[in-house]
């Protein structure tokens, strides 16, 4: 009996051990990312699709949907800890054409601060009704760090129809000064459910842009989307989601800067890949990728993902992984503690500098509303 005692603690203690090991040896894989509970935020307690980025005056700006079709913005000047108060930058509005009419809902904020200081913010435009209004992709810009806003320039109009519309834009500026602005477009395949990776460029600090859009990306019978594009030396790298396996899923397109997108990349091409050095199951939903590189050289992508989760990806969770190149992510973590019947999704990063980086969500973890949260996390090379 003894002896039996003493053999089952044994085996035990080797368990327990091993599972330690394997804490510790997936911790010292590379980086890993540490999450401040302390530091949870409500930003906004009705809001969607965040995107937070630091400007040359060291504030924090905001920019998010308010839940009733508006851009809004807000403003932090102590790291994050407070916010100013909304300010519509964007209004929704009713068009009328020939005796019909439909309200045109702003979405999808982005923005970019360019280096004479302008920042330059995209959008959707998404009519409510079918048939009356293309769906678009216009541009706004601020010339005091985001305080006031121009007036709107529509520069790319798809189809009146949600199916045929145009979504999601994003920026990047080259080493040239050259601004590119990346969607994702319907437009080209009105006779199939097919989408590309668009792009339009400037040269002008996003004054004037290109009439025609470039493809970037294209996978046959397929769905490429929300893209987003950062600098990684020579290369321009966008993650995008890509429904090869049935469930989207974030894969990175990458190609020259010199080349430019002359070539669009296929589905076969060795210039797509998926981004996770271990891949997700097939029937796992992984959509609406964020990618960021860090002051410190490191790479980050989010996703909102089912993993470990009901196969309703309206229910789905934002994810966060790590790597030292923008390929190969790994060590997963989700900063978000979200119940099976709550969500957390149209995720974004932003970078805080030295290590510290932000996962802003537009969720409902805490609440019965979906909100604006922001968490801070520290990255770690174990």
């Amino acid at each position: 009996m003894q002896y039996t005692q003493r053999l089952i603690f044994c085996l035990f203690f080797i368990i327990l051990i091993s599972c330690q090991n394997e804490d510790d040896k997936k911790k010292s894989n590379g980086y890993y990312i540490k999450w401040n509970d302390k530091t949870f935020t409500c930003i906004g307690k009705e809001g969607y699709n965040p995107r937070k980025h630091r400007i040359i005056d060291n504030s924090l700006l905001i920019l998010y949907e308010n839940g009733k079709g508006n851009i809004v913005s807000k403003r932090s000047i102590d790291e994050g800890v407070s916010w100013s108060e909304a300010k519509i930058i964007y209004k929704s509005y009713v068009y009328e054409n020939q005796g019909k009419s439909t309200k045109i809902n702003i979405a999808n904020p982005e923005f970019i601060q360019l280096s004479n200081g302008d920042i330059v913010a995209g959008f959707n435009l998404r009519p409510a009704t079918n048939g009356i209004h293309p769906f678009s992709i216009a541009v706004k810009r601020s010339t005091d760090n985001g305080c006031t806003w121009g007036i709107e320039q529509v520069i790319y109009e798809a189809h009146p129809r949600f199916n045929d519309g145009c979504w999601e834009p994003s920026f990047l500026t080259l080493p040239d000064g050259t601004l590119h602005l990346y969607f994702a477009n319907e437009y080209p395949y009105t006779e199939s459910d097919e989408q590309e990776i668009s792009m339009l460029s400037s040269i002008d600090n996003g004054v004037s842009w290109t009439k025609e859009a470039k493809t970037v990306s294209f996978r046959e019978n397929h769905r490429d989307g929300m893209p987003v594009a950062i600098l990684d030396e020579d290369n321009i790298v966008i993650a995008i989601e890509d429904n090869v396996s049935g469930q989207f899923q974030p894969y990175i397109i990458s190609g020259s800067i010199n080349d430019n997108w002359t070539t669009c990349i296929s589905g076969a091409s060795q210039k797509r890949y998926n981004a996770l050095s271990t891949p997700l199951s097939e029937n796992v939903y992984a959509g609406a990728p964020y990618l960021i590189k860090t002051d410190i050289g490191v790479y980050l992508l989010s996703y909102q993902t089912t993993k470990n989760r009901t196969n309703n990806w309206a229910k789905s969770t934002m994810e966060v992984v790590i790597s030292e190149t923008a390929n190969n992510f790994k060590n997963p973590s989700q900063p978000f503690n979200v119940p099976l019947n709550k969500e957390a999704k149209w995720n974004s990063l932003t970078d805080l500098g030295k290590g510290e980086i932000a996962a802003l969500s537009s969720t409902n973890f805490q609440s019965e509303k979906v909100g604006v949260w922001i968490i801070k996390g520290q990255i770690i090379k174990k």
